[in-house]
């Protein structure tokens, strides 16, 4: 579950239509949601509290072997006015998930707005200790921005390492200019979309809103005189019979010969599937995978209506994103088992102002109806425009009110289950699970991770 301060800054982006799908960082990131998802270790209190549209702090207290915590500041420069507290979000926007990548209409990625310039300071003391974070986020032009991370710690090489990004990001292409004083690391990234409906085929396809996207990028420790390289594949699309989205993404790293291929597949409203199978090319050592989420329906069971803003444009709520993490301080080479950011999610898409594109009645049921598991049965119409369908069922997701979500993933080379439960308690979101793993000696099973977090946030 993310925190409140990485919920800001998914509005700070959303303000300043900058689109996080286009990062080559994320180009895994939906299965690495289903995959990879944090355990809490401990018990965890979180409270944050925005003080202005401008400003806001967090606190948080755990207490994993000892007591400790850290607090934080936030400023930025666009007023975030469209952000709500952890009574009023909704949970599917709350935590990591399916990211449904759109094409490029007209020249224009769909899922980015023609946003304002600004700025981002953030700021994390922890204790007891004195280590320190630190992001800064500068928009140089539409589609430009820096972005400066640094921790100073007295147990790292020359008490901290700090790293610049130099990113261009268009709904066509991305490229980013990095470097890092950790090894004096050089790096850059490029990623290319490859997707446009502009032009429709007269002939119904079996899927639709397809979306190629193909990146790279490079390494050189100066220091060390180490190379590095990696090549990774996004293909994004939906079913035309039904509207669920699938992603399929293959990444190799030819330097130490790993390769990963997943699948992930939203298989209804309330689900998600993903597998992920590994191999080295060296060693011929291989691993396989399996994901799943299961969203369950709030006791109300209603829709959230969407409002409209002052221009006439649609507004949602903007789901959290993610920022620099204390546990992810240096780059690493290799782009599949290692990301410098990886708990992202997906910015999902409302139907575009003043758009005609007929909704599909479902059953006679009419898309404001609040029985939602009727409706979710329901894509089965084959005279339906193809438009209808994909835009129905994602409405489908935007609008369901869900009160809790079960996540389990487990790793068949590495012996090991992961269970977690992330829902609502009064104005609280809690996140808990459980990590077990088989015993190499005993080969019986045990604990390797359990815990508790609340966060709460107004």
């Amino acid at each position: 579950m993310y925190s409140y301060m990485e919920y800001l800054q998914k509005c700070f982006y959303k303000s300043t239509g900058w689109n996080e799908d286009n990062i080559f960082s994320n180009i895994t990131a939906t299965s690495q949601a289903l995959l990879e998802f944090p355990i809490p270790n401990g018990l965890k209190l979180d409270t944050s509290n925005k003080t202005t549209d401008h400003t806001a702090s967090s606190f948080s207290l755990s207490n994993y072997h000892s007591i400790n915590g850290s607090v934080a500041y936030l400023y930025s420069g666009v007023p975030l006015i469209n952000t709500m507290g952890t009574k009023e979000v909704s949970l599917q926007d709350a935590i990591a998930g399916f990211r449904i990548i759109e094409p490029v209409r007209n020249g224009k990625n769909p899922t980015t707005t023609n946003g304002t310039l600004g700025s981002l300071l953030y700021g994390r003391m922890y204790f007891p200790g004195s280590s320190l974070e630190a992001m800064v986020i500068k928009n140089l032009t539409r589609h430009t921005q820096l972005l400066i991370k640094c921790i100073n710690n007295p147990h790292l090489e020359k008490n901290g390492t700090m790293i610049v990004y130099l990113q261009t990001n268009t709904p066509k292409f991305l490229r980013e200019v990095i470097y890092s004083t950790n090894e004096a690391l050089f790096g850059f990234r490029c990623l290319y979309n490859f997707g446009n409906t502009n032009n429709i085929n007269n002939l119904i396809p079996k899927f639709d809103n397809s979306v190629v996207s193909v990146g790279t990028e490079l390494w050189y420790a100066a220091r060390t005189m180490s190379p590095g390289l990696s090549a990774a594949f996004r293909y994004s699309t939906r079913s035309t019979s039904t509207g669920k989205p699938l992603t399929m993404t293959l990444a190799v790293n030819p330097i130490l010969g790993h390769l990963s291929s997943t699948y992930t597949v939203k298989t209804s409203v309330a689900s998600t599937f993903c597998s992920r199978y590994d191999f080295n090319f060296f060693s011929y050592a291989s691993n396989l995978s399996l994901g799943f989420e299961l969203f369950n329906y709030s006791k109300n069971n209603h829709l959230h209506p969407f409002t409209s803003l002052e221009d006439g444009s649609s507004k949602q709520t903007i789901p959290i994103g993610s920022h620099t993490s204390h546990k992810n301080h240096n780059l690493i080479i290799n782009p599949i088992q290692n990301r410098d950011n990886y708990y992202h999610i997906n910015p999902t898409l409302l139907p575009e102002p003043n758009s005609t594109a007929p909704m599909v009645n479902f059953n006679g049921i009419t898309p404001d109806s609040s029985n939602i598991t009727s409706r979710e049965n329901a894509f089965t119409d084959p005279n339906a425009p193809r438009e209808s369908v994909t835009t129905a069922f994602q409405h489908l997701v935007n609008e369901s009110d869900f009160s809790s979500v079960i996540k389990i993933s487990s790793s068949l080379n590495d012996g090991m289950l992961k269970l977690l439960w992330e829902g609502r308690f009064k104005d609280f979101l809690v996140s808990t699970g459980v990590k077990l793993s088989l015993n190499p000696t005993k080969f019986s099973p045990e604990f390797s991770k359990f815990g508790i977090s609340l966060s709460y946030a107004c």
